[in-house]
C-alpha cells in the first residue's frame, strides 16, 4: 500500500502545478488562496470541483454570504516570500514505522528546530531497508505561528481548513492541519474499508452456500446410512440365497435330484421286500436289503423307466431265517426323471 501511495505521488509530481491541484487527490470544495503578507480578508476564496476553479472573492467580502455546504472541504493554499515549508530526509529503524506519528513527536526536536506541536508535518515514505533494518523518509513541516493570524480569521468566518498547500522546493505540497488523517481522508478510507468488506462477503457468499450445501447433504446421508446398511444387508442375502440355489441347481443337475431318486426306488421296491442300506452317488444307487424274490426285484428296476442297468453288486446269500434273499443291487437312476 505505502508503495502504490509512493509510485501514485511520484507520477502526480510530474503534472503541472494546475492539475496537480485539480488531480492530486483534494477533494471539491472551498480554496481559501492567502499571501502571508497581506491582511488575511485579501485572501481569495475560490470553488473547486471537477470542472476546474471559480473565484467567489475575498475572504473578507464573501464570509457571511457562504452556504453551509462550500464550508465544508476547505483547501488553504498559502504563498509567502521566502521558503515556508522546510523538508528533509530522515532515516529511522524499520520498526518505528509501525508508531511513525508517536516516534515523530518525540524525535521532532531533534530533526527540525521544533518541537512537535509547533508545527504542521507530513512524511512520505521514500525507501525500506529491510537488510539494514531502517527506512528512509522525507520529512516536510510547516511552522503554525507563521499561519496562526490566517488561521483565526478563517475561524471567524466559520471556515476550517483540513489542510493546507504550500509551495516547497520540489513543487506544491500539502500537510493534514492534525496529525492523522483529514476528514475527506477519514471518509475515503471508511469507503475503502466498506468497499474491502463488500468485496470479501461477495467472495464467501458462494463458499458459505457452499458449506451449508456440502452439510445439508451430509445430514442427508446419515440419515440414509441405516437404509444402507439394511440394504446392503438385504442384498448380500439375495446373493447367498441366488448362489445357493444355483449350486444346489448345478449339484442337482450333476448328481441328480436325492429327493426323486428316492421316491422312485421307493415306488419300485415291490411289498415284502425292504432296504437296509441306500448309497447314491454321481447318479449310481446302491441297493442293500432283503427280499424273497432277489430276481424280480431286478426285474421290477428293469421294467421301470426311471432306473437303467440293474445289476447285482454282490451274490445273492440266503438270510439266517431262510425266508428272503439278502440282495445288493447297483442301479443307475435316469437323468431327468421323476417317479
Amino acid at each position: 500500500m505505502e508503495f502504490l501511495r509512493w509510485y501514485g505521488a511520484m507520477l502526480r509530481s510530474l503534472l503541472p502545478s494546475s492539475l496537480r491541484a485539480m488531480f492530486g487527490g483534494s477533494a471539491s470544495g472551498l480554496i481559501v488562496s492567502a499571501d502571508l503578507t497581506a491582511p488575511p480578508a485579501c485572501a481569495v476564496v475560490a470553488q473547486r470541483s471537477r470542472g476546474g476553479t471559480r473565484t467567489l472573492g475575498t475572504l473578507g467580502a464573501l464570509a457571511a454570504d457562504l452556504s453551509p455546504s462550500l464550508r465544508r472541504g476547505v483547501t488553504l493554499v498559502v504563498t509567502a516570500p521566502g521558503r515556508l515549508v522546510l523538508s528533509r530526509m530522515v532515516t529511522l529503524p524499520l520498526a518505528a514505522e509501525r508508531h511513525l506519528a508517536t516516534v515523530l513527536t518525540f524525535e521532532m526536536d531533534r530533526l527540525t528546530p521544533f518541537a512537535a506541536g509547533e508545527v504542521w508535518y507530513r512524511t512520505d515514505i521514500i525507501n525500506r531497508r529491510k537488510a539494514a533494518g531502517s527506512i528512509a523518509l522525507r520529512l516536510a513541516v510547516l511552522p503554525r505561528a507563521k499561519l496562526l493570524p490566517l488561521l483565526d480569521a478563517l475561524a471567524q468566518a466559520d471556515l476550517h481548513p483540513g489542510r493546507i498547500e504550500a509551495q516547497d522546493a520540489a513543487g506544491i505540497i500539502t500537510l493534514p492541519l492534525d496529525p492523522g488523517a483529514p476528514p475527506a481522508r477519514r471518509i475515503e478510507a471508511a469507503l475503502a474499508a466498506l468497499c474491502a468488506i463488500l468485496a470479501l462477503v461477495c467472495l464467501l457468499i458462494p463458499l458459505s452456500r457452499q458449506q451449508i450445501e456440502l452439510h445439508r447433504l451430509a445430514t442427508r446421508e446419515k440419515a440414509l446410512v441405516p437404509r444402507l446398511h439394511a440394504a446392503e444387508t438385504l442384498r448380500g442375502r439375495l446373493d447367498r440365497a441366488r448362489n445357493g440355489a444355483a449350486t444346489l441347481a448345478a449339484e442337482q443337475a450333476r448328481e441328480g435330484d436325492a429327493l426323486a431318486a428316492l421316491a422312485a426306488i421307493t415306488t419300485a421296491v415291490p411289498d415284502g421286500s425292504f432296504l437296509t442300506d441306500l448309497t447314491l452317488r454321481h447318479r449310481i444307487a446302491t441297493l442293500d436289503g432283503e427280499s424273497p424274490n432277489a430276481a424280480g426285484l431286478v426285474a421290477a428296476f428293469s421294467a421301470n423307466p426311471a432306473f437303467a442297468d440293474p445289476s447285482f453288486a454282490a451274490p445273492v446269500t440266503r438270510a439266517l431265517n431262510a425266508k428272503a434273499d439278502i440282495v445288493s443291487i447297483r442301479v443307475r437312476v435316469r437323468r431327468h426323471e421323476a417317479p
